[in-house]
């Protein structure tokens, strides 16, 4: 299995969720972000950088790989594209921002000539005042997107949420997946359940599909 995570918009979230992924199913990480701190959370043997302008190589069908794309690499460029051939699947993360919206439906639409294997990730989500809700895929962030997404994307896209959390923070300071925390620390196994849960939705997404 091969997955890339990319959105040609910085701080959408492709790092913590990429990460995430490869902690939890032990998958290999390759990067081009230039800085990264990757070596302190993963075996080395689990790491692969290249430099952010050099194409990523062509690795064995049954080598399990999340590729973290730099925001700042165009997604018609050749970088994004060695990546993006070889994946099962592509996560795009977008949050409701203007800049944000606009970069991650262009980025849909630019690597849908590649591949229509697409899933996006509506991160950052926030309870907004007066909202009232259960299920994270009612809030007004997530419908926003969802919207945005049917309007301007002409091929069916599956659309999951992951709110906001300190704890993409922590799986870098403790590195860990989120779940590998919750297990070690008690009050993390209340107090991030419903992101966990959420990430949960995201893998049954790709073992279902892509499994």
């Amino acid at each position: 299995m091969k997955i890339t995570v990319y959105s040609s918009k910085g701080s959408a979230g492709k790092t913590p969720i990429a990460t995430n992924i490869a902690l939890d199913r032990e998958y290999a990480l390759c990067t081009n972000e230039p800085y990264h701190i990757l070596d302190t959370i993963l075996p080395e043997e689990r790491i692969l950088s290249v430099a952010p302008n050099e194409d990523f190589p062509d690795l064995p069908d049954d080598y399990d790989m999340v590729f973290d794309l730099a925001g700042s690499v165009p997604a018609n460029s050749s970088v994004v594209e060695s990546a993006v051939r070889q994946s099962n699947l592509v996560i795009v993360p977008i949050y409701n921002e203007i800049k944000s919206l606009n970069s991650g439906i262009n980025s849909i639409i630019v690597l849908s000539h590649i591949t229509k294997n697409i899933l996006v990730v509506g991160t950052k989500l926030h309870k907004k005042q007066g909202e009232i809700f259960t299920d994270w895929k009612d809030s007004k962030d997530f419908s926003e997107i969802k919207r945005m997404i049917a309007e301007y994307i002409d091929f069916d896209v599956a659309v999951l949420p992951l709110k906001y959390s300190k704890v993409f923070d922590a799986i870098f300071e403790k590195g860990k997946s989120i779940r590998q925390i919750m297990k070690r620390e008690p009050l993390a196994a209340y107090t991030y359940k419903k992101v966990a849960k959420q990430f949960d939705e995201i893998y049954a997404f790709i073992d279902k599909n892509h499994g």
